[in-house]
């Protein structure tokens, strides 16, 4: 009998060691501040913002030269950029890099829980600033300024 409890104990306190090693704490990301960024057009179908520019493929402009489709990161608890400027009529695709749910809400703009890799888009038909937020993470925050 006692040789039972012995290893009746030995399995349960291998089983409870396990169970610790797989349970290594929460994954979350440390709260940040967020960085504002602005992304200016230029002349030649460039969007650039901070260090980074991204040129825009020919196929992908108008005739003024804009990008069609402006894109945001939805990456990190964080919109990047978290502030651009688009023309009237132009789009903007808000993409969801996290493995957690996001949305885009706010100004009018109002989006289903995004899963990681999934899409939205709006196209911005007024001028104005459209402020957003994800309504699950409301520390997330963005703003597109919208110009004739």
């Amino acid at each position: 009998m006692k040789k039972e409890i012995i290893i009746f104990l030995v399995i349960l306190g291998m089983l409870f060691v396990a169970g610790c090693a797989e349970n290594g704490g929460p994954e979350d990301p440390a709260p940040s501040t967020p960085v504002e960024e602005t992304v200016e057009e230029m002349d030649n179908g460039e969007v650039s913002g901070g260090e980074e520019t991204v040129t825009v493929p020919e196929a992908e402009q108008n005739e003024t030269g804009a990008s069609e489709i402006i894109d945001v990161e939805i990456r990190d608890y964080k919109y990047i950029p978290d502030s651009l400027t688009v023309d009237v009529g132009q789009t903007v695709r808000w993409t969801n890099y996290d493995t957690v749910l996001h949305d885009v809400v706010g100004s009018g703009i109002e989006s289903e829980y995004l899963k990681q890799g999934e899409t939205f888009t709006y196209t911005f038909e007024q001028e104005g600033t459209y402020d957003y937020i994800c309504t699950l993470h409301p520390s997330m925050e963005g703003k597109v300024i919208v110009g004739a």
